[in-house]
């Protein structure tokens, strides 16, 4: 017999309830009509509860994201540059990939193939994401593959690889202090 939906969502809850950091490489891929190929960016992703994020890109694009559970940081290293925007904290849950917090926004459906466990979020009101889907192995609480797509059902593919659970992250991971030489561009999210 076939767990149902609620039972994959509670039991993939409580396993997220147990996380309490995250660590992991990633590879992105966007994909837009504007562009013949696609975008392609990676890093390392660390989250720690209960809203310690940052985004680590490497490569062609150096770039950092930071979120503090308030403000998110995106800083442009070889820039000089960093745009600081408030009003974000709405898109934590979305960030961080808690399936109980994006359940308030989003009505997901869940199904296990193999060892796969794939869920589907389709917003509850119009906004810019009109899809994500995950891909998580079975008996995790982080996904191997996040697939979101955007109003005009552009993709963005982020999958992740080396994955640790519950490792020790500094409180200075999650702090962004700018250097004098550094423009700041602050901006308010409604």
């Amino acid at each position: 017999m076939s767990a149902s939906n609620a039972d994959i969502l509670d039991d993939l809850m409580a396993q997220q309830a147990k996380m309490r950091s995250v660590s992991a490489a990633f590879t992105q891929e966007k994909k837009t009509r504007l562009l013949s190929k696609p975008i392609k960016t990676s890093g390392h992703f660390l989250f720690r509860q209960p809203d310690g994020i940052r985004w680590e890109y490497s490569g062609a694009t150096s770039m950092q994201v930071i979120f503090n559970g308030k403000d998110l940081w995106l800083w442009y290293p070889d820039l000089k540059e960093a745009d600081k925007l408030s009003g974000l904290s709405q898109y934590r849950s979305l960030m961080r990939f808690d399936v109980l917090s994006l359940s308030k926004d989003y009505a997901i459906t869940a199904k296990k193939d193999k060892s796969i466990t794939l869920l589907t979020f389709l917003p509850k009101a119009k906004g810019p994401i009109s899809r994500i889907e995950m891909e998580l192995a079975e008996g995790s609480p982080f996904p191997l593959l996040v697939r979101l797509l955007d109003r005009n059902s552009e993709p963005t593919i982020i999958r992740f690889r080396d994955i640790v659970l519950n490792p020790y992250i500094p409180d200075s991971s999650f702090t962004f202090l700018p250097g004098k030489d550094v423009v700041i561009r602050e901006r308010s999210v409604p």
